[in-house]
């Protein structure tokens, strides 16, 4: 499972610059990687996360749904700006979003199975497509590459010090972190298509 959220956060920008026709190919995935979550989050995941931690998971779901929001105006922000403060912000806020997805596909096994560790699995291709359409235009490749290779040794952390401690900890904080991951792929399937429209925009302002 941890190799697979590894592959699926390089396949999107890997497709995208291997297949012409402005990354078609890599969007058109995205879009059926978007289906196959929709079926995932409303029919197995939310249900599940509110049948075990009641009307909270309310508002941890609501905790993740905003967190990707923020992150990507902070990295948008300093795309166009090139505030170092801002980047620096938005990238410790991508790799807090790395860790948790590691601690996830860990925390799957105690709680809510397998569902949870494809909905990560999944959803990775469009995060790792979006860092790269966003910061490559701005920053180059080396740094949307750097960006992604960081988010996974993140990613691993994440998984290696939560299998660790997890047989130690609260069902309960296990339910909340998975709620808070459910929220933020909410957040990736209602907002995807804002990636897709921005991914061109800074290739065109560099053209003139």
């Amino acid at each position: 499972m941890l190799l697979l959220s590894l592959i699926m956060l390089f396949a999107g920008p890997v497709l995208y610059l291997s297949v012409p026709r402005e990354g078609g190919a890599a969007r058109l995935i995205d879009r059926i990687v978007v289906v196959i979550l929709v079926l995932l989050v409303m029919l197995l995941l939310v249900p599940h996360t509110v049948h075990e931690l009641g009307l909270w998971a309310l508002l941890y779901l609501s905790v993740g749904y905003g967190l990707p929001g923020l992150l990507e105006t902070l990295v948008r922000r300093a795309a166009e700006t090139m505030h170092l403060a801002t980047l620096s912000l938005a990238l410790a806020g991508l790799l807090l979003h790395a860790l948790l997805d590691g601690a996830g596909l860990a925390g799957s096994a105690y709680s809510s199975g397998p569902v949870l560790a494809l909905a990560i699995i999944l959803h990775r291709f469009g995060v790792g497509l979006m860092l790269w359409l966003i910061m490559q235009p701005a920053f180059g490749a080396r740094a949307a590459w750097a960006m992604l290779i960081g988010m996974a040794l993140v990613t691993v952390v994440g998984y290696q010090w939560s299998a660790t401690l997890l047989p130690y900890t609260d069902t309960r904080v296990i339910q909340v972190v998975q709620a808070i991951i459910t929220g933020t792929i909410m957040h990736s399937l209602v907002h995807r298509g804002h990636v897709h429209r921005a991914g061109g925009a800074p290739n065109a302002h560099h053209q003139h």
